[in-house]
């Protein structure tokens, strides 16, 4: 702990103040994430999956939208983009806590507001991090950053699950307002040692662009790729709905969050003990991890209801691919190649768009076979679909590691 603190220390104001931050945000992820899952079951018809389906499906749905609306606000004034997804983020709260449960507009409504928090978050926050945080760092910055994210999701889920339990969702969602308030007002201390004020570019002009350098296109198609199988798709999805009807209570669903970010923590100690700069040789352990992609759901096909099989599925979608994967691997790879091939600010904003639509593109394209699934009445196709899923994971991670270490021999 004291050598994690010294390496704290080493960091810059900015760095520390863009860690708080994302620490709150994700904070609230699993309010966000099985918690509003199991209210929107209650709330839905019959008990059904539909209503968090349909708040999935339109979240991406507006996210994609917006990413093409607000691109002049979001390049023009990015920090301030930034400190309002807090806001809205507020917002959605005040809406969670007003707004009756109906399983129709609800997840409507929900869907937009954290659609807009997540278009003012995201890519302000990924340009913040290019500008602030040197290349050399990054490795250190993001392990430190998911350490301390994994942290925090150990209390928590919880702390919310006993909060829900005792008092209802709604209660809960005056716990995650307070932490949206003070993520507000830890935004406002960042001072940017950079400008930040992006001159225009047109994004047919930077599609032009990315067609024409291979590293950027190569990027973009593994934002698609990541969309349809491993971030916010039917693969988590399943695991959380297996991890649901497993369970009995929400005590009992935040615990299995909390141990879930306990091995979280783990795995990314052990990646960044064994990672090096020159080779990563350590992302060897995810190869070695990866296969269990595809054994996981195909075991909840030949035991269905396994309390162990549901708990294990969850760990491993987030744990591995949610964290290990995407926050320690991919988004190093991501940020190092767009600051190495795109010297224009600009291009590497408008760059950061693209990749979103593709990543939007690719969720979509998971989410809508399984709300049909559920909707026509054929939910036991849904495990087999999400084999089918799995097949594309150990893809990207081995299109991301020959990249990463291409990437790597050019810094040579």
């Amino acid at each position: 702990m004291h050598k994690l603190f010294r390496k704290i220390k080493k960091l810059k104001t900015n760095e520390n103040i863009l860690i708080a931050v994302d620490v709150l945000y994700n904070s609230k992820s699993s309010f966000m994430g099985i918690f509003l899952m199991a209210f929107m079951i209650t709330i839905s018809l019959k008990n059904s999956p539909i209503s968090f389906l349909t708040y999935q499906l339109s979240h991406y749905a507006f996210n994609g939208i917006l990413c093409v609306l607000l691109t002049d606000v979001l390049r023009a004034y990015p920090l301030n983009a930034w400190r309002a997804s807090m806001f809205f983020s507020i917002t959605q709260m005040i809406a969670v806590i007003f707004i009756p449960g109906n399983y129709v507009f609800f997840p409507l409504i929900i869907g937009f507001l954290s659609a807009l928090e997540a278009q003012l978050y995201w890519r302000p926050k990924d340009f913040l991090e290019i500008k602030e945080v040197s290349n050399d760092k990054r490795d250190k910055f993001n392990t430190l950053r998911q350490i301390f994210v994994e942290t925090v999701k150990i209390a928590m889920p919880i702390i919310l699950g006993i909060v829900i339990a005792d008092a209802g969702y709604e209660r809960a969602a005056i716990v995650v307002l307070i932490i949206s308030t003070v993520q507000l007002l830890l935004s406002i201390l960042l001072r940017p040692t950079h400008p930040t004020k992006i001159k225009a570019r047109s994004l047919r002009e930077t599609l032009n662009y990315a067609v024409a350098h291979k590293s950027i296109r190569r990027t973009l198609w593994l934002q698609t790729l990541r969309g349809f199988a491993m971030t916010g798709c039917a693969y988590g999805i399943v695991a959380q709905l297996n991890l649901y009807n497993s369970t009995s209570s929400d005590i009992e669903l935040g615990s299995i969050q909390s141990a879930t970010s306990v091995v979280t923590i783990v795995l990314l100690l052990l990646y960044r003990r064994f990672r090096t700069k020159a080779s990563a040789k350590s992302d060897m352990l995810v190869y070695g991890l990866m296969p269990a992609t595809i054994l996981l759901p195909l075991s909840a096909i030949f035991f269905p209801g396994n309390f162990v099989i549901a708990i294990v599925l969850f760990i491993y979608t987030n744990a591995v691919i949610g964290s290990l994967y995407s926050s320690a691997i991919f988004s190093v790879y991501h940020q190092d190649e767009l600051k190495k091939s795109v010297h224009d600010d600009a291009y590497r904003i408008e760059i950061e768009i693209l990749g979103e639509l593709w990543l939007t593109l690719g969720r979509v394209l998971s989410i809508i076979p399984l709300l049909m699934f559920f909707y026509l009445g054929h939910s036991d196709w849904m495990l087999p679909l999400v084999v089918g899923h799995a097949i594309t994971i150990p893809i990207v991670v081995a299109l991301t590691y020959k990249s990463a270490t291409s990437l790597a021999r050019d810094k040579r």
